[in-house]
């Protein structure tokens, strides 16, 4: 029964993470992509965490954290473009909550005996889940210095429509996964130190977890083909005579 929950909380997980990836393809349901952020945030830090072995103190602080991302997440949305500094709390607790958070479902995919399609998922999920939070560190970090990113469409006074703010946010998210993805087609370019530095280290985050989760499903995957070669030879071995 246990299983069973977690398998659903990693299907969910890739659920949400698709509703946000919705909000870029369709900038017109931009609020699917600010939904799709708080729910996959909750539901890390709020179920899942029930499911961790972990310290208590530490599923303290870890619930504690997603719930200031995501009030910060918000509070970044709702202010005026002329509050820069609103930004700042939102990447630094989004960049520490998306790190703590891949450590926690790298552990979590440890410890499943097999490969199933619900772990499948919930390592789809976590690998989006890097892009799309580099997105939104990258979104706030345009709005702390503007022109961090390059050739950018950002609506400014005389163009502040909601479409407008979106399309710039999904051309930053977009870029996002060019990093991640480590394809650098250029179209897009960081200009100031700072968002070279968070473009750097969001191409080094994504191949890393690909060769860490890909080492702990090979490996789940090659003992569950050891149990089940063993399983098939004691049942071929005759049964010995009274």
């Amino acid at each position: 029964m246990a299983r069973r929950q977690k398998g659903s909380h990693l299907r969910l997980l890739l659920l949400f993470t698709l509703l946000v990836l919705v909000g870029f393809a369709f900038p017109w349901l931009i609020w699917a992509t600010h939904l799709g952020y708080s729910l996959i945030a909750l539901l890390l830090t709020q179920v899942m965490v029930r499911d961790s072995q972990a310290p208590a103190w530490n599923d303290r602080a870890y619930r504690g954290l997603g719930l200031f991302a995501v009030l910060t997440m918000w509070l970044w949305l709702l202010t005026p473009l002329e509050l820069i500094y609103s930004g700042v709390p939102l990447a630094l607790s989004w960049s520490l909550l998306v790190g703590w958070s891949v450590i926690r479902l790298v552990k979590r995919f440890a410890d499943e005996p097999k490969v199933t399609e619900s772990l499948l998922m919930g390592a789809t999920a976590g690998y989006l889940h890097i892009g799309l939070t580099a997105g939104l560190v990258m979104s706030a970090l345009e709005t702390i210095q503007p022109g961090s990113f390059e050739p950018l469409t950002v609506a400014d006074a005389a163009d502040s429509s909601v479409l407008a703010a979106a399309h710039a946010f999904s051309a930053i998210n977009y870029y996002a996964f060019v990093c991640l993805t480590t394809v650098g087609f250029g179209d897009i370019s960081p200009m100031l130190p700072l968002s070279r530095i968070v473009s750097v280290v969001t191409s080094i985050a994504g191949p890393l977890y690909l060769a860490a989760v890909m080492g702990v499903l090979i490996g789940r995957f090659a003992s569950s083909l050891d149990r089940d070669a063993r399983t098939g030879e004691e049942a071929q071995e005759p049964t010995p005579w009274p």
